[in-house]
């Protein structure tokens, strides 16, 4: 038979309330990763009592123990000096107005180079860089043969670079 300071024991009752333990200690300091950590320093402190120590009310202790670990943690936190907000501006990720002015150019210049290619070149190359068919797919598609559909779109990627690269 196991007593209440029986280190198994405890460690199972500390298991049946560390659900119920980490919702207290997160609605009282409104931060789940330090409520956790706050969780495990009670078991921490539950397992480092003196051996033989009687505990009446295990629950009872935990939350005893929990509550003090709160009330360090705001000692802690009102002892440390108000640090002054440094404001870091970090270049953003997101394209500036110049990149995104000159990209929506490019773009309408690639659309009109689209549409003065034939349309069999055209469409060999949509399929293939849009929609992802195979050059086998394409010919069938157009009646020719696999490499012939290849040839088509090798002409199409040619022509647009070409074109691409001339335009300012």
């Amino acid at each position: 038979m196991t007593t209440p300071s029986d280190p198994q024991s405890a460690d199972g009752q500390f298991q049946r309330h560390s659900g119920e333990l980490l919702r207290f200690l997160t609605r009282q300091v409104k931060c789940a990763e330090l409520a956790a950590d706050l969780r495990q320093e009670t078991w921490l402190r539950l397992r480092r009592r003196e051996p033989g120590e009687e505990i009446g009310n295990l629950r009872a202790f935990l939350y005893r123990i929990a509550r003090n670990l709160i009330i360090d943690h705001r000692r802690q936190q009102d002892a440390r000096p108000a640090q002054e907000e440094i404001s870091v501006e970090l270049p953003s990720e997101q394209p500036g107005p110049e990149r995104v002015a000159s990209d929506a150019q490019r773009l309408e210049q690639l659309q009109d180079i689209l549409q003065e290619l034939p349309p069999h070149l055209r469409q060999a190359l949509l399929w293939n860089r849009l929609e992802g068919l195979t050059q086998r797919e394409i010919g069938e598609r157009l009646g020719v043969s696999e490499s012939m559909a290849g040839r088509y779109i090798l002409k199409a990627l040619e022509r647009c670079q070409q074109l691409m690269d001339v335009s300012p």
